[in-house]
């Protein structure tokens, strides 16, 4: 049963991502409680309030005047989120976004001076930051497990997307995979905050892009839109303000590869997945033998070991559920509401998140290297990874 105490969402979009929201909703029933949806397409928000529970909105003006509602959820499709967080921020509702907050920074900064001037709250996904993965991570590096970090490889490369069968990927409401959607607005748009966000959190606000993008597969075996397909590689390389450097990829064309290497004087630390809360986390020395080097160089292997988690994850993977706690984020901002602190997801994070993801994507836009304008406050580390 909902605490009484439990704050009212509902959301906005009911498409294929809607239901990883609504299953990782089970995680956060003592704190958060669904309220409704509203959705152009009748039957998707139907199958979706039939899943999940909640009312089905006639309009989203109606759901915008249930007094209510505190927090509405933004999930439509990316190109739709500007207009849409408008209406949110003008019905003086607090606004959690799916990523990106925008398809611009400068669409971003816009939507932060809104909320600002309505009194309101923005936080944006993605949440992963917030993960015990993540959290493993970021610990380790707080404790200098492998001394201070100088170089970080952040790979989120996905494979062909575009030769499998998307047509039979179907959420658990239903909701067929939105690949057209996906291939205009672009890996790195959809991607990059996976590893933009943790890495910032972890090592400040980027200061500088230097990227390169481009459309290698322009033939998706669909027909393009009028404004054709965005690239689907990205390489970029951030630097940190605090000094620290990242090289990061994004693509839909290189095999599937997502590892996220802080490399340390003292040795390596690895993630094999960041979209699962429950990776482990590994720890390898530096080759600084003749018998290590040895084994680092003929036989490509040097031994690891787990570090120690935060927690146990609260949940368990099954089948047909998301790897990652969706709402995570939105209880964040929920308890930093309560609380009258700033959510670690708050709006001056999601703009800088924005703006590299802009740079990675669209490095025409910028001169090279891209100076990053954006800055945001200090993030604490979740209470139980401390």
């Amino acid at each position: 049963m909902p605490s009484p105490a439990a704050t009212e969402i509902a959301i906005v979009g009911t498409g294929y991502v809607a239901d990883y929201y609504g299953h990782s909703l089970d995680h956060h029933r003592d704190g958060l409680t669904l309220r409704g949806a509203f959705d152009l397409d009748p039957a998707r928000l139907a199958s979706f309030v039939t899943a999940f529970g909640g009312r089905a909105y006639a309009s989203l003006d109606a759901l915008l005047d249930d007094p209510a509602v505190a927090i509405v959820l933004n999930l439509t499709d990316p190109h739709a989120h500007l207009e849409v967080s408008r209406r949110i921020i003008a019905a003086g509702k607090h606004l959690y976004t799916e990523k990106p907050l925008a398809m611009t920074a400068a669409q971003a900064v816009e939507l932060r001076a809104l909320a600002e001037a309505a009194g309101v709250r923005i936080a944006a996904a993605p949440c992963n930051v917030l993960g015990e993965s993540a959290q493993t991570l970021w610990r380790a590096v707080r404790q200098k497990l492998v001394g201070e970090i100088r170089l970080i490889y952040a790979e989120l490369d996905d494979g062909m997307i575009h030769k499998l069968p998307t047509r039979d990927w179907l959420s658990t409401s239903g909701k067929p995979w939105p690949a057209s959607g996906e291939f205009e607005v672009g890996c790195t748009f959809e991607h990059a905050g996976y590893t933009v966000a943790p890495l910032a959190a972890m090592f400040g606000p980027v200061v500088r892009v230097t990227a390169f993008a481009t459309l290698a597969c322009p033939d998706k075996a669909m027909s393009p839109p009028p404004g054709g397909w965005a690239p689907d590689v990205s390489i970029g390389c951030l630097e940190f303000e605090s000094g620290v450097v990242a090289r990061v990829t994004n693509s839909i064309v290189a095999p599937y590869d997502h590892r996220l290497r802080l490399i340390g004087e003292q040795g390596v630390l690895a993630m094999a997945e960041p979209w699962h809360y429950d990776c482990p986390v590994r720890v390898r020395r530096s080759a600084n033998d003749r018998v290590s080097r040895y084994l680092e160089r003929r036989l490509g292997w040097l031994p690891t070991r787990s570090v120690p988690p935060v927690r146990p994850v609260p949940f368990q993977r099954k089948r047909g559920r998301p790897t990652m706690d969706f709402m995570r984020g939105v209880r964040e901002l929920a308890d930093a509401l309560r609380e009258s602190r700033p959510s670690r997801l708050d709006a001056d994070f999601a703009v800088h998140v924005t703006e590299v993801t802009e740079m990675l994507q669209y490095p025409e836009r910028f001169p090279s290297p891209a100076q990053v304008q954006s800055r945001f406050a200090p993030i604490d580390p979740m209470p139980w990874a401390r």
